[in-house]
């Protein structure tokens, strides 16, 4: 139903659009007035879908509907050009009016909030950063580290909790499991927690499995 009422958002813009065709149609936006050229160009990390990218000819205070559309990873930032008949240059959904001729473009950004990148498991992490622990370890003539399945399961499980409950630290969720995990009094534990670091601490792309990996042990 969603994609459904877009669709029709989307026709309806563009219904709204009669009277302004690209360039080389026969339709100059009817026969009043005079017309203008509007080039429209976008940045990588989307497009203009809405008339679409290129030039058109509209009529004289025509008033042309404009929509920005992201790509996975990129969000909307702003049109910039010949911006000041734009209803609102901020906004990836407008409208200008043609009372001149225009170049606008419509500018993405990287989503430092997306996930996009990231192409390996949990598992993977697990396993590397046991590698990499032990290579830390031998360096110092320590033994060894093997993986334990309780210890694997309850690290999963405290993961899952800061993720679901929007937290980062050692206290555990109310109602969970405590830290203790019901050892005896003087038994010897420690935790260590990372996050991985968002395009907003590191710019650029995200940490490779081997990047991410290292960058937990070192800290």
């Amino acid at each position: 139903m969603k994609r459904f009422g877009s669709l029709l958002i989307v026709a309806a813009l563009i219904a709204v659009m009669a009277g302004c065709t690209s360039v080389g149609g026969g339709d100059y936006g009817g026969s009043y007035g005079e017309s203008y050229t509007l080039t429209i160009t976008s940045t990588a990390g989307g497009s203009v879908t809405t008339p679409g990218e290129g030039t058109f000819t509209c009529a004289e205070g025509q008033v042309v509907n404009l929509l920005a559309e992201p790509e996975e990873g990129y969000q909307f930032a702003d049109w910039t050009g010949n911006v000041g008949t734009i209803a609102n240059a901020n906004a990836a959904l407008t409208t200008i009016t043609t009372n001149n001729s225009y170049s606008i473009r419509a500018n993405f950004l990287e989503d430092p909030s997306s996930p996009l990148g990231m192409n390996y498991t949990e598992a993977e992490v697990e396993e590397l950063i046991i590698v990499l622990v032990n290579d830390e370890r031998q360096q110092y003539d320590l033994t060894t580290l093997s993986e334990d399945a309780l210890l694997t399961s309850l690290a999963r499980e405290h993961s899952i909790s800061m993720v679901e409950n929007n937290f980062f630290g050692h206290e555990r969720y109310p109602g969970e499991r405590p830290l203790s995990y019901n050892m005896s009094p003087g038994t010897m534990r420690g935790e260590n927690l990372a996050k991985i670091p968002t395009k907003q601490v590191i710019p650029g792309p995200y940490l490779s499995l081997q990047e991410v990996c290292e960058w937990a042990v070192s800290g």
